[in-house]
């Protein structure tokens, strides 16, 4: 689970408001008067943009900040500030060049992280990466344990896990009650199949954040994988429990049913999971599978082919389609959905189609 955590400063700034007394005998110095008088200026103007923001009022404030920095154009917190609220409206490009202004101006461990946190949303993981490290060189101990973590999240979405299991460590060990750390760290180990260890971080995770419900949902998966049936529905149901509308966690609990033999009950949990997602295509093609177990081959096929509506590359939902077909003796249906399976990568569909098709 990586949860983007948008840094802001969030200050409103004060500028000296003391009367200046100026002596007839003293020469004033009008330049500094007007720069300070246009500081000033943009600082009132910068500090209603940060209420604005505060309000959730997004463009609002960007329209303040644009102010302040039309009249104060090195003021790096309007930038930093105009940064965070156009990522926060998906603005990704605009984002990424008002962080550079921040850190071309001021170049704090904040402005890198949250630069950093831009670019892996836009999948520039060696940007990010190194966004990451400029912020833990920084030294600010309240950002390095975020800045390790996401530098995991990095590592880990190029299946690099054993280097994002290093990130998380450190992570870690800057901040030992990172339940979001443990968490990841879990899910690297339960990819490089250390299921034990898995299990390890992902209960130590509940046990500081017990409301975690996606946790409890990967440790399920983990109990399934060791064929310990009856925890992997004890996790998925507390997953339920704690999240109503987890229409993935209904899915996976399905699958458990499913492998149980406990036909109903993996109905049930597949027609609440597509209740809750109407497009959710896992969903109906396991629904159509319980359907065929049940020996309900028409409405296995209704259940494929939204599956393969819904998702026109879901290889398997037409090959079990094809099955069902079969079972109806409609063999040119079910050749042309095997076929269709195996052009989408389905090697189990090769044997149905050099066995069963003309």
């Amino acid at each position: 689970m990586k949860r983007l955590v948008f840094i802001t400063i969030l200050v409103i700034v004060f500028a000296g408001l003391k009367a200046q007394v100026n002596d007839n005998a003293t020469p004033i110095d009008t330049i500094k008067t007007v720069s300070a008088a246009e500081s000033q200026k943009a600082e009132k103007i910068y500090n209603q943009g940060i209420i604005l923001y505060q309000q959730g009022k997004l463009n609002e404030a960007i329209a303040q900040f644009d102010e302040a920095i039309k009249t104060k154009p090195n003021f790096a917190k309007a930038y930093f500030n105009r940064a965070t609220a156009k990522a926060e409206l998906k603005k990704y490009a605009e984002s990424i060049s008002d962080y550079n202004m921040a850190i071309l101006l001021e170049p704090t461990a904040k402005s890198y992280f949250s630069r950093g946190l831009i670019r892996y949303q836009m999948k520039d993981y060696t940007g990010a990466e190194s966004d990451f490290d400029n912020c833990i060189q920084s030294d600010i101990s309240n950002l390095r344990a975020q800045a390790y973590y996401y530098q995991g999240c990095v590592n880990f979405d190029q299946n690099k896990f054993d280097i994002a299991i290093a990130k998380y460590n450190k992570a870690i060990e800057f901040k030992p009650d990172y339940a979001f750390a443990y968490n990841d760290r879990g899910s690297a180990n339960r990819q490089l199949e250390k299921y034990q260890e898995a299990l390890k971080d992902y209960r130590r995770a509940i046990q500081l954040n017990p409301q975690m419900a996606f946790t409890f949902n990967n440790m399920a998966s983990v109990k399934k994988k060791l064929g310990d049936l009856e925890g992997a529905i004890t996790d998925y149901t507390s997953a339920i429990e704690l999240k109503s509308d987890y229409y993935i966690a209904y899915n996976n609990r399905g699958s458990v049913y499913m492998l149980k033999k406990e036909y109903n009950k993996a109905l049930a949990d597949f027609t609440k999971a597509i209740s809750l997602k109407s497009d959710y295509a896992y969903a109906y093609n396991n629904r159509g599978n319980v359907k065929y177990k049940q020996k309900r081959y028409e409405d296995a096929i209704k259940d494929y082919t939204k599956a393969v509506e819904i998702d026109p590359a879901y290889g398997f939902a037409f090959l079990n389609r094809g099955i069902s077909k079969e079972m109806l003796r409609d063999e040119a249906g079910a050749c042309a959905d095997w076929k269709k399976a195996y052009s989408l990568g389905v090697e189990r569909a090769h044997h149905y189609v050099q066995s069963q098709c003309k």
